[in-house]
């Protein structure tokens, strides 16, 4: 190893380590319109690793792979800024090394416009940390062009939510939650080895479908008029534009046929901050998703309302009866070295909620925003993941849809998606009394 026992904070919890091998950063990407102020910028990312030393800090790994949080050593790693293209995100010119930082600000900039982009490692910000984080970083920018600007105390280290569900009490039980998404491995996972060239750097930009705002208000009008969640809705609606895909590929010559039923299981993270007593605030967690999973066969005569109904009802379920909120104590059983179960070929749906409006000067308007994965160091994977995953969030009143992998089904989902969602806000919302 080249760090010593004096350098270690802890060993990274399973809910992080899953982020370790391809060093994972989640990225959050906003277009800004507007003369930015490229000192005050660099200072208010400088401020934002001071009053949250967990950005400074590295990981490290052993021989075994198990990572460590390591204290920072030497000078934080600054904001990096160049002319280019703003209307996408692509790989920074430099190098994102989780063994340096765990935060990085990318900056594009292009006559009166800017692409701002925040990289932090998956490990130590899942959704909810790295927007709190976002919404630090504007909000310190806005100070520093007023004048006002001071550094607060530094925040602690924030926890996994293995450590609050030990603080909590709540205990592990036979089921994981998992269970119908799942299937037995055969045999203990066995990872490739590095090559002996490492892989350079990747960057995922998910493609977007993106409602108008008139849509998206009757979308959350029927959920309302429902009883549903606008993540039951969603959900519902991307397992069957997943299930016409597939069904297309495999009969490319059919056109609106009625497809025989595509068994199809879902995954999705369930952030656990509001949900415990007292609340854990965005920034003072790690990864604080449970997980949840939902199966069913999917036929074109399968109702988007029926189908939120009952996968909200499963969650309700799920949630009432501990599950969720234990489902990270079984992590170990499917990520990583010592996993019993697969959750290859899931559909996988992150809902991000809706994202803040994020405080600037009257000069400026952050117009776009986007989720994008970097990973700093790619490695082969121990096998299959995710058949696909969709990104879901809100900003600016529009409900946006990102499609991240999809394999041979790639090509034709963003279409699908956005078929389904046009359908599902085109729902009539009357609800007839029984």
């Amino acid at each position: 190893m080249w760090w010593t026992v004096d350098d270690t904070v802890r060993v990274l919890a399973p809910s992080e380590q899953r982020f370790v091998r391809h060093a994972t950063y989640t990225g959050r990407s906003v277009l800004v319109e507007g003369e930015l102020d490229i000192a005050a910028l660099r200072s208010a990312f400088g401020a934002l690793l001071r009053t949250h030393p967990i950005l400074a800090c590295r990981i490290g790994e052993d021989a075994t792979g198990t990572g460590h949080l390591l204290r920072p050593a030497g000078d934080g790693v600054g904001a990096w800024v160049r002319a280019g293209d703003t209307a996408t995100v692509r790989l920074p010119d430099e190098t994102l090394d989780p063994s340096v930082q765990l935060a990085y600000l990318d900056v594009v900039t292009e006559d009166a416009r800017a692409r701002v982009t925040l990289y932090a490692h998956h490990a130590v910000a899942d959704a909810g940390h790295c927007v709190a984080l976002l919404a630090r970083l504007w909000d310190r920018y806005t100070d520093e062009v007023a004048g006002v600007a001071n550094d607060g105390a530094p925040h602690d280290f924030p926890r996994p939510l293995e450590w609050y569900a030990a603080r909590h009490g709540i205990p592990r039980s036979g089921v994981s939650g998992l269970e119908a998404a799942s299937r037995p491995l055969p045999h203990a996972p066995i990872l490739p080895p590095d090559p002996v060239t490492p892989a350079p750097a990747s960057l995922a930009r998910p493609e977007r479908t993106t409602l108008e705002p008139e849509a998206t208000a009757r979308i959350v009008e029927l959920s309302r008029r429902h009883g549903v969640t606008v993540n039951g809705l969603v959900t519902a609606a991307l397992l069957r534009a997943y299930a016409e895909t597939a069904s297309e590929a495999a009969d490319s010559s059919a056109e609106d046929r009625a497809y025989d039923a595509v068994p199809l299981r879902c995954v999705y993270p369930v952030d656990m901050r509001a949900r415990l007593t007292p609340p854990v605030a965005a920034a003072d967690g790690t990864n604080m998703a449970g997980l949840a999973a939902f199966a069913a066969d999917i036929t074109p005569a399968t109702g988007v309302v029926e189908l939120a109904q009952r996968i909200s009802a499963r969650l309700r379920h799920d949630l009432a009866e501990g599950i969720v909120q234990q489902s990270v104590l079984h992590f170990p059983e499917f990520f990583g070295p010592t996993a019993i179960h697969s959750l290859a070929g899931h559909i996988a749906v992150t809902n991000t909620g809706r994202v803040p409006r994020f405080r600037t000067p009257p000069e400026l308007a952050l117009t776009d925003y986007e989720i994008v994965y970097l990973s700093a160091h790619p490695r082969p994977s121990a096998g299959p993941s995710a058949a696909v995953t969709f990104l879901v969030y809100t900003f600016a009143d529009r409900l946006c849809v990102g499609v991240l992998g999809g394999g041979q089904l790639a090509a034709r989902l963003p279409s699908a998606v956005g078929r389904e969602l046009a359908d599902l806000a085109a729902v009539s919302i009357d609800v007839r009394s029984p």
